[in-house]
């Protein structure tokens, strides 16, 4: 009862900022930006997993993903003053992230930690590799297959070029369109799509002789 109280009281302060802003987040960070605390409360809720999954494919730690997220999100109260609607706030909040994520894994000493398949929770993302739900599961053969699959996957990541890596993990994990992904790259929508076909040309090349492991004799 208290939740659906909450979201109420959330639905009715952004509809005081006005019809022309659509951008549900962008609405509660100028709520924020005049002061409004409970703004922030609600946008920390709806973007924080997000945050904290994307971080996790760079740097492969749940924990550490999570700390990054925190610092995405204080960069954001911090940055409240200059906060502008330009875009979608998601482009503007992952524009952030980005950098954090890039200044973490640049880090001389960081080293992206590469865990066993047979290790319990191996992989800590909650979004490709979750188990199916009762009724679609297929049995632990195809629950592994699917892990290891995208277990694979993120380890071909880790080895294309940087931009391209950025660009597909926000279109396809992220789900952030070419115009989004372009925002947050400063880039044009043409070089975003360039860039993401480069990027999965890549990564089949690496996950060819993979694959043809894993497949049936």
């Amino acid at each position: 009862m208290e939740a659906v109280l909450y979201w109420s009281s959330v639905i009715e302060m952004v509809e005081e900022t006005g019809a022309e802003v659509r951008d549900l987040d962008a609405q509660l960070m100028l709520r924020f930006k005049d002061g409004d605390m409970a703004a922030f409360d609600a946008l920390f809720a709806r973007n924080m997993r997000g945050i904290i999954n994307f971080a996790y494919r760079f740097v492969r730690n749940r924990e550490i993903a999570e700390e990054l997220a925190q610092e995405v999100f204080l960069k954001v109260y911090e940055n409240a003053a200059g906060y502008r609607v330009q875009a979608k706030f998601t482009s503007w909040l992952y524009k952030i992230a980005t950098n954090v994520c890039l200044n973490e894994i640049r880090k001389p000493q960081f080293r992206i930690p590469h865990r066993s398949l047979n290790a319990p929770g191996f992989d800590g993302s909650n979004h490709d590799d979750e188990i199916p739900e009762s009724g679609t599961a297929k049995g632990p053969d195809t629950i592994l297959e699917r892990r290891t699959l995208a277990h694979i996957l993120k380890d071909a990541l880790e080895h294309i070029p940087e931009k391209q890596r950025i660009a597909f993990i926000l279109n396809k994990y992220q789900e952030l369109s070419y115009a989004e992904v372009a925002e947050v790259l400063d880039s044009s929508e043409k070089a975003v799509k360039s860039l993401i076909h480069r990027a999965k040309e890549a990564l089949a090349e690496r996950l060819r002789p993979l694959m043809a492991e894993l497949l049936p004799k």
